[in-house]
């Protein structure tokens, strides 16, 4: 965890912003993730694509320090837990379910999002799958927040889907592209936690707040 946490307040709730790209809400020992893609690799091999597996192994074994060293009690993934349907006896999917079943001390949420279409049944009995959003407190947890329209609601929304990146200045020109939490109005934005992800550049407004997800902490960047 990062050794000067950003802690944000929202919906009368503090987030803690972790350079692990999630968030803690500490009031009620839960970790906050986004867009994880289980199963990615595995899948484009499946359509030929020459992938290297095990990045799904290392995102577990992210996870499970993560949630060892916030001591959480629940796990909530805002959507896109999967990146694709696998079938129950998927090696993947059987990978996931035996690690989701190792966590006996965690209730584990999944806000189901766009590639989660279809594939819950095969974790139903050892996490709670929604396709709907979840409200808690003054929070509202959702995928893909543009969509649902909950921006517009009077709760404070978390939401994943954009992969959210800004660009850094590097040397003799070239640019680091980071991972960034983005706070715009009426809700946050998460980096995709699953490192096998894609990113998409910020386009930053008025009031916006970017914070970059950096190895040890998370800075401001705006």
């Amino acid at each position: 965890m990062s050794p000067d946490p950003v802690v944000l307040a929202a919906g009368g709730e503090s987030l803690c912003l972790l350079p692990e790209r999630a968030v803690l809400w500490e009031r009620r020992r839960t970790l906050i993730v986004a867009d994880i893609h289980f199963g990615k690799s595995a899948l484009l091999r499946e359509h030929g694509l020459a992938v290297p597996a095990g990045s799904d192994a290392h995102d577990r074994e992210r996870l499970s320090r993560l949630m060892h060293a916030t001591a959480a009690s629940r796990l909530i993934v805002l959507g896109d837990f999967l990146h694709g349907a696998l079938a129950a006896d998927h090696g993947d999917a059987s990978a996931i379910g035996a690690w989701c079943a190792a966590q006996p001390g965690t209730e584990i949420v999944v806000v189901a999002g766009n590639h989660d279409r279809g594939g819950g049944a095969a974790f139903r009995t050892v996490l709670t799958w929604m396709d709907e959003d979840l409200v808690d407190g003054g929070l509202r947890f959702t995928h893909d927040a543009d969509r649902t329209g909950s921006l517009a609601a009077d709760l404070f929304t978390l939401s994943g889907h954009l992969h959210p990146v800004a660009r850094l200045g590097g040397l003799k020109g070239r640019a680091l592209r980071v991972p960034v939490f983005w706070r715009r109005r009426g809700g946050l934005v998460l980096p995709s936690f699953g490192v096998f992800t894609g990113g998409m550049l910020v386009q930053a407004e008025a009031g916006d707040e970017l914070f970059a997800a950096g190895p040890e902490q998370v800075l401001r960047l705006r």
